[in-house]
């Protein structure tokens, strides 16, 4: 396999936040989500964690949060902003080309974020959830 081979496989790669990963490890996704959301959408949700659910959560920071200038800056780590692109875009898998695109667009200095890159540091996650999405079959 040549290197252009390994690259377009790695490119065609799609990832998303896997929800049930958080369920089988007895964690909240709810509590890491929270605190994307924007203050008006935090004061309309309950106020217990527990009661919200993931699908609203998403939906408000697609719909709402995400399109505050500041939802991704520079401030945050780097699987923060990762993390908050799958949120905008309603954790719809992306590929690590869609992914390295988005990601792009909010970097002063542009990066090379390439496939190899993003593959490794999704495939390393551990707190966020982020899974390799397979087509069903």
């Amino acid at each position: 396999m040549t290197e252009s081979d390994t690259v377009n496989k790695l490119e065609g790669l799609s990832y998303f936040i896997d929800l049930y990963c958080f369920q089988e490890s007895d964690r909240s996704f709810a509590a890491i989500a929270w605190h994307c959301l924007c203050s008006a959408c935090q004061e309309r949700a309950v106020s217990s964690l527990k009661d919200v659910e993931a699908a609203s959560l998403i939906a408000s920071i697609k719909d709402c949060c995400s399109k505050a200038p500041d939802f991704i800056n520079s401030k945050l780590p780097l699987f923060e902003w990762i993390f908050r692109v799958f949120l905008s875009r309603g954790n719809e898998p992306l590929s690590l080309a869609e992914l390295a695109s988005q990601l792009a667009a909010y970097f002063d200095n542009p990066v090379s974020l390439t496939p190899q890159t993003l593959k490794r540091l999704l495939d390393s996650d551990r707190y966020y959830g982020f899974k390799q999405w397979t087509r069903a079959k």
